[in-house]
């Protein structure tokens, strides 16, 4: 039956109950995979001619309701973080019940291990990054090889061919200032302007972003960004986690902060007039987001359907202004906090690069942290 109005709800953020219950199979009535019609089961659209693309997404909406139209969405950031990409995919195609997960990411990667282990699979997509790629994708081959056709194209440098998953859209990396404390002439430019001795206990690091540790270590080779990070440590910043520390900065707390994510909530304190600015440094860390379409999920056709619309023109072009980041797609429209920023190098972080996950977690920790 067509459903007539769009949903997202919302699921509980994970507790130590409900992973009992996913283990137990207790928890999710319709866990059962959705059989795929067998022309649908393809691995990639991407060879298709427009006519038979356009026949397999009008088979492929049609399989999406009759399969119930739902998608199971896990994502370790809350759900106003997604709200603007998951209504536009609903208002797309308007029969579809979005559940949306979220949790820890360690918790989300534990959940769909422990449901598939017992039989019983929940999520459809999984967004996250390399983290999910190496233990759902590589370790564990939970993750379904599937291309979509808007992944055609894609220049080399923002293809991730060894990914089992989608990479839509990135987000990148920056040093920040107060504009009220610091001139921009006077802002560092580089992260190597950070460990002089003029900064010492004037600027605040988050250390929420592993990822941009782990991308300068890369970017820069693993002694070397070790020894940059240790003196960045040795000026004294002003730890903080999240917005928390933008907050800040905008109260002239500290005058600088890093890493900031070029994102909506900066975009969104600068338009309502708070004192900063960005910083585009020579070599900016990009980080892309990737969607993981999950090998038995139980709603394979509204999952290849969601993977289709991420790739899609349609999406890539309002990427920008509804969520902030920046389309892996080029030519595609970019937000305003992003300008200037692919004007500088930008460095990827993948899978290949990150590292080992607990090697770096520990490095981070005893640099910025535990000292």
């Amino acid at each position: 039956m067509r459903r007539t109005t769009s949903t997202l709800r919302i699921v509980a953020p994970l507790t130590a109950l409900s992973l009992v219950l996913a283990a137990c199979g207790g928890d999710d009535a319709d866990a059962a995979a959705t059989a795929l019609p067998e022309e649908l089961a393809v691995a990639s659209t991407v060879d298709m001619t427009d006519e038979e693309y356009a026949e397999y997404l009008t088979k492929l909406a049609e399989a999406s309701e009759a399969e119930g139209g739902v998608l199971k969405y896990y994502f370790s950031a809350p759900a106003a973080a997604a709200e603007n990409q998951i209504n536009a995919f609903i208002e797309k195609y308007p029969w579809v019940e979005l559940e949306y997960t979220s949790g820890g990411t360690l918790e989300l990667i534990e959940r769909i291990i422990t449901e598939n282990a017992a039989g019983r699979p929940s999520a459809d997509v999984i967004q996250g990054g390399p983290l999910e790629d190496n233990t759902l994708c590589r370790d564990e081959g939970l993750c379904l090889a599937y291309n979509p056709r808007g992944e055609g194209g894609l220049p080399a440098d923002r293809a991730y061919p060894d990914c089992v998953c989608s990479v839509a859209d990135f987000f990148t990396f920056h040093i920040v200032y107060n504009n009220d404390k610091v001139t921009e002439a006077e802002a560092p430019k580089t992260y190597e302007d950070l460990t002089d001795p003029k900064w010492k206990g004037r600027f605040g690091i988050n250390i929420d972003q592993l990822d941009w540790f782990a991308g300068m270590l890369a970017e820069r080779g693993e002694e070397p960004g070790l020894a940059l990070m240790e003196a960045i440590a040795a000026n004294e910043p002003v730890v903080y986690s999240g917005a928390d520390g933008l907050e800040k900065l905008a109260a002239g707390e500290f005058d600088v902060a890093l890493p900031q994510t070029a994102t909506r909530t900066i975009r969104d304190m600068i338009a309502d007039g708070a004192p900063i600015d960005i910083v585009t440094t020579p070599v900016t860390i990009a980080q892309p987001d990737m969607y993981f379409p999950l090998a038995n999920a139980p709603h394979p056709a509204t999952t290849r359907l969601y993977m289709e619309w991420l790739m899609s023109d349609d999406w890539q072009d309002k990427v920008g202004e509804l969520v902030v980041k920046i389309p892996i797609k080029p030519g595609s429209p970019i937000p305003s906090s992003a300008e200037g920023i692919l004007e500088s190098e930008l460095f990827f972080e993948t899978t290949d690069n990150f590292g080992d996950y607990d090697t770096r977690v520990e490095q981070h920790q005893s640099i910025f942290v535990t000292g």
